[in-house]
């Protein structure tokens, strides 16, 4: 439970309830996410202490509630975390990360850093490799991103950031067939990964340094640039390496405000694109990529901690950038 900005400890938790339409699930692993380390330091406005976080996870169904078929009892899921209105416009166009009713688990509801969870019946796919499918979740953020960039077939792009979604994005990009991929992160071994994962170059030097590696690299500025990291200095650097016409996706959710030059994105008609989470499509997607094996989950990126060492593992996470991609907790 993160009770306090900095502490998060063991808790016995009162049984969870499978209410009409929702499943109890054995929690297999759960995904510590960038966002969480910002609340866990007081510096996310959605998350309040106490509460259980976690909202990438997968699991094994062991209670089902009312309406619910019992045939889903046993079956191994994922659990896509938004819990929306289902009647709004978004909802019916398959939009529903832009509910104005939304909720998400492990914000709203208690999340995954639990033994045992509850979600509606209707967030949970059957899956069959529980350790993976735990990486789902960002990997449909790394699809809604992509999607959101319109990148193509020969364009040059710029990520910033190697952590699990910047990973996912940085495969993605080159599976969409970007002749170039450039990986920022101010960790060399997060560096070393994005290579495995499709980077054709990488910089991880100062602010200054890395422009002018970058305008060595791409003269001219690139087609597309996706900020996976969501610092107002990681946002200002994407304006500014875009070429004119290109496109700028944020992704990252950190310094909620940011000064940018705005004459010069009116003069340079360079596009700002928002990418929150995922549609219902994305998340399918997704789903499908996982089982098809694009996730490589040798290579040393990801960490498998027990959930009983959540409290050590936010503590390094939020003292500077992580050595790990991605780090997940078992209970």
């Amino acid at each position: 439970v993160w009770e306090a900005i900095g502490r998060m400890s063991p808790n016995e938790a009162s049984k969870p309830d499978a209410k009409p339409g929702w499943v109890v699930l054995d929690v297999e692993a759960a995904g510590i996410c960038g966002s969480e380390i910002s609340a866990f330091l007081g510096k996310n406005e959605l998350r309040k202490p106490p509460l259980v976080m976690g909202h990438e996870f997968s699991g094994v169904v062991v209670e089902v509630g009312d309406g619910v078929s019992p045939d889903w009892r046993g079956k191994r899921v994922v659990v896509n975390p938004l819990v929306t209105c289902g009647i709004c416009r978004f909802c019916r166009s398959g939009d529903r990360q832009l509910c104005l009713e939304r909720k998400i688990v492990g914000i709203d509801y208690p999340g995954g850093f639990a033994e045992r969870t509850a979600v509606p019946v209707a967030s949970c796919t059957p899956v069959t490799d529980l350790l993976r499918a735990a990486l789902i979740e960002p990997l449909a953020c790394g699809v809604r991103a992509v999607g959101r960039s319109e990148a193509r077939l020969g364009d040059r792009a710029l990520v910033f950031g190697a952590g699990m979604i910047g990973l996912s994005i940085i495969k993605l990009l080159r599976g969409r067939g970007v002749s170039q991929c450039i990986a920022v992160d101010t960790v060399p071994s997060r560096l070393k990964w994005a290579k495995l994962w499709g980077a054709t170059d990488t910089l991880g030097a100062s602010a200054e340094d890395t422009a002018e590696a970058v305008k060595r690299l791409a003269p001219g500025g690139l087609d597309c640039v996706v900020d996976a990291v969501g610092h107002a200095q990681t946002r200002a650097q994407s304006l500014a390496m875009a070429r004119r016409g290109g496109r700028v996706v944020f992704v990252g959710l950190h310094s909620d405000e940011t000064s940018l030059h705005g004459n010069a994105v009116v003069r340079s008609e360079t596009e700002i694109v928002g990418s929150f989470a995922y549609s219902d499509d994305d998340f399918r997607r997704a789903v499908g990529l996982a089982e098809g094996g694009l996730i490589d989950m040798s290579g040393g990126w990801l960490d498998v901690r027990p959930l009983s060492a959540g409290q050590e593992a936010f503590v390094e996470q939020a003292a500077g950038p992580a050595p790990f991609s991605k780090i997940l907790l078992k209970p």
